[in-house]
C-alpha cells in the first residue's frame, strides 16, 4: 500500500508544478497584455511619458524568474518573418526565441524606468513609442498570429 501512495504523492506533486507553471505563464501573458493596452492609452491620452513608465508592470515576470519557470515555453516557436509582416525595423529580431523576446521587453522597461528617474532632460516619447511596437510583435509572436499591416 505505501508504494501506491507514494505514488499518487509523486503524481500529486508533478501535477501541481504543472498548474503552477501554466498559471504563472498566463499570468505573464495578462501582465504583457495589460502593459500594451495601458502604453497605448496612455500615449493616446496624452499622459506624461514618466507617467507612463511608472505604470508599466514587470511583478509577474519577476515572480516567474522566481519560480524558475521556463517562459519560453509560451510559445516554442521563433518569432517568424510573417509575424511582423516582414518590417525591417523588426527584422534584428527574426528566429529569436520567445524567452530572449520576452527578457528583451522587460529589460527595456527596467531601462526606462531607470532613465525617466535619472533625468527630465531625455526624450522618451521614441523610446516608448518603439517599446509599444516590439510588444505589439512580441504578443502577435505568442498568440501565433500574424500582425494585420495596413499599407
Amino acid at each position: 500500500m505505501t508504494i501506491i501512495q507514494d505514488l499518487y504523492n509523486i503524481y500529486d506533486k508533478e501535477a501541481e508544478k504543472y498548474r503552477l507553471r501554466r498559471t504563472s505563464q498566463g499570468l505573464l501573458l495578462a501582465e504583457l497584455r495589460r502593459n500594451l493596452a495601458f502604453l497605448r492609452e496612455g500615449l493616446r491620452e496624452g499622459l506624461s511619458h514618466t507617467a507612463i513608465i511608472d505604470g508599466l508592470e514587470d511583478e509577474q515576470y519577476r515572480a516567474v524568474g522566481k519560480q524558475g519557470v521556463r517562459i519560453g515555453d509560451l510559445q516554442k516557436k521563433r518569432l517568424a518573418r510573417g509575424t511582423y509582416a516582414g518590417i525591417r525595423e523588426f527584422e534584428r529580431y527574426r528566429d529569436w526565441d520567445t524567452g530572449k523576446l520576452i527578457d528583451n521587453a522587460y529589460e527595456r522597461i527596467a531601462i526606462l524606468k531607470k532613465l525617466a528617474r535619472g533625468s527630465a532632460q531625455l526624450e522618451l516619447q521614441p523610446r516608448l513609442a518603439t517599446l509599444f511596437k516590439f510588444l505589439m510583435v512580441l504578443l502577435a509572436h505568442l498568440e501565433g498570429r500574424a500582425l494585420p499591416i495596413r499599407r
